[in-house]
C-alpha cells in the first residue's frame, strides 16, 4: 500500500510503506537458490519495486555504493542510495524533480513498468562538488508469486564515455586551428603584398603553436586514461591568459562580427594550472557564448577571487531555454547533432583533472553566466 501522496514534477512520488518493502526485501532475502544466482551475477545489480524502491542489492551494487549490506537503505530509491544530487531537490525524492525528466535510469525504470525492457545512459551528479559519474542502465520486469518487480542492471562507463568526448574535442579543435591557418594561407595567396603578410605570417605561427599544444594535449589526455597523466603546472597570469584568448577570438571570422570584451574588474593574479588544459576550457567557454549571441550582442569575460579559488567567467545576454539547462552537462545531449555540441561536458571533465568545477546560471534578467573555478595554488 502507497504511502501518502507528495507533489512531483516528473516520476510518481508515491512510495510503499516501510514495512511493505521489509516483506519485499524478505521474498529474496530468505530464497536461497534466488540469492545465489542473483549474488553471482558479475555486474552492478539492483531490484526496485513498482514504486522505485531498492529491495535488493548483490554484491556489485553494495562495493559500488560502499554499503556493508541493504538494511540502512530500506524504503529508498535508487538516486539517494548513490547520492545523486537532483535526488533531494524535491520531499518526494529520486525520480520527481525537473532535473529527473531527462534521467537515463528513471525513464529506463518507468518504460520498464510499462512492460518494456529498456536500456539508458545516465549522468549522475554526486556529491556537494557534484562529481559526475556516468552509468549505463538496463532495466526489465521481473515477476516473483505474482507481484511485480523491475531488474536493473549497473555498467560503469565512465572511462569510455570520457575517451570518446576527448577523442572528440581533439579533432574539433584540430579542425578549427587548421581552419585558421588554412584562411590565412588562402588570404595571402589571393592578396599578396595588397595585405600586411607580417600581421598574417604572426598568426600563422600562433596558429601552428596552438595546433602543437593541441597534439601534446591529446597525448596528455590519453596518458590519464591509462593513469598515467603527467599536467605541466605553471604559474600564469589570468590578465594575460585572457588577454591572449580574447585576441585570439577575434581574429576569427565567425567572432568578427561579435564583440568579445575583458572585462575591466578582472583580478590579476598568478595560479598554478595547466595551460593547455585551462585554455581549452575557457576556450570552450569562449566559444559557445560567441554561437549563442547575436550579431548585435557582446561577450563579456573575466576573473575574480573567491577566497582561495580563481573563478573565470564568461558572460552574453542570450537566456538558454529551461529544458537545455536541464541537460547541459549531459554527454549525449546536443542541440548541434551527432558529434558536436560537447563544449559543456568536456569542459566539466577537462577541469576535473585540474581539481576545478564549471557552473553555469541563466536568467532573463541576467542572461547567460559560465563559470570555471580553480585552486590558486595546487600540486598535482
Amino acid at each position: 500500500m502507497a504511502e501518502e501522496d507528495m507533489s512531483t514534477k516528473f516520476a510518481p512520488p508515491e512510495r510503499a510503506s516501510i514495512s511493505e518493502v521489509q516483506r519485499q526485501m524478505k521474498i529474496f532475502r530468505e530464497n536461497d537458490m534466488l540469492e545465489k544466482f542473483l549474488g553471482k551475477i558479475p555486474a552492478i545489480f539492483i531490484i526496485v519495486n513498482n514504486y522505485r524502491q531498492v529491495v535488493y542489492m548483490n554484491k556489485g551494487a553494495l562495493e559500488f555504493t560502499r554499503l556493508d549490506n541493504v538494511a540502512g537503505v530500506v524504503g529508498k530509491r535508487p538516486g539517494e542510495i548513490f547520492g545523486c544530487i537532483h535526488a533531494f531537490e524535491e520531499e518526494a525524492g529520486c525520480g520527481t524533480s525537473e532535473s529527473c525528466t531527462y534521467c537515463g535510469a528513471v525513464n529506463a525504470i518507468l518504460s520498464s513498468q510499462r512492460g518494456i525492457p529498456a536500456v539508458e545512459d545516465c549522468r549522475l551528479n554526486i556529491g556537494p562538488n557534484e562529481d559526475a559519474c556516468d552509468l549505463r542502465i538496463w532495466a526489465a520486469p521481473l515477476e516473483i508469486d505474482g507481484e511485480g518487480f523491475h531488474v536493473v542492471t549497473i555498467q560503469d562507463i565512465r572511462h569510455e564515455k570520457r575517451r570518446a568526448v576527448l577523442e572528440r574535442l581533439f579533432f574539433h579543435d584540430i579542425i578549427n586551428t587548421i581552419t585558421g591557418i588554412q584562411g590565412a594561407i588562402e588570404i595571402l595567396q589571393k592578396y599578396g603584398e595588397k595585405v600586411n603578410q607580417r600581421e598574417f605570417l604572426d598568426k600563422l605561427a600562433k596558429w601552428t603553436d596552438n595546433l602543437i599544444d593541441e597534439i601534446q594535449s591529446q597525448s596528455l589526455l590519453s596518458a590519464a586514461e591509462s593513469g598515467e597523466l603527467q599536467l605541466n603546472m605553471q604559474n600564469i597570469n589570468t590578465v594575460n591568459l585572457l588577454t591572449d584568448l580574447v585576441a585570439t577570438f577575434k581574429s576569427h571570422a565567425n567572432t568578427k562580427i561579435t564583440p568579445i570584451t575583458l572585462d575591466p574588474s578582472t583580478v590579476e593574479i598568478e595560479f598554478r594550472t595547466d595551460q593547455v588544459l585551462i585554455r581549452r576550457i575557457l576556450s570552450n567557454m569562449i566559444k559557445n557564448a560567441v554561437e549563442a549571441t547575436p550579431e548585435d550582442g557582446v561577450v563579456t569575460v573575466g576573473c575574480k577571487l573567491e577566497q582561495e579559488f580563481v573563478e573565470f567567467w564568461v558572460h552574453n545576454s542570450t537566456v538558454i531555454p529551461r529544458e537545455v539547462q536541464l541537460q547541459i552537462f549531459q554527454r549525449s545531449f546536443s542541440t548541434k547533432g551527432t558529434g558536436r555540441g560537447l563544449g559543456t561536458y568536456g569542459m566539466k571533465i577537462l577541469s576535473a583533472f585540474l581539481n576545478g568545477n564549471v557552473s553555469f546560471t541563466s536568467s532573463e534578467k541576467d542572461g547567460t553566466v559560465f563559470r570555471a573555478k580553480y585552486p590558486i595554488k595546487q600540486d598535482i
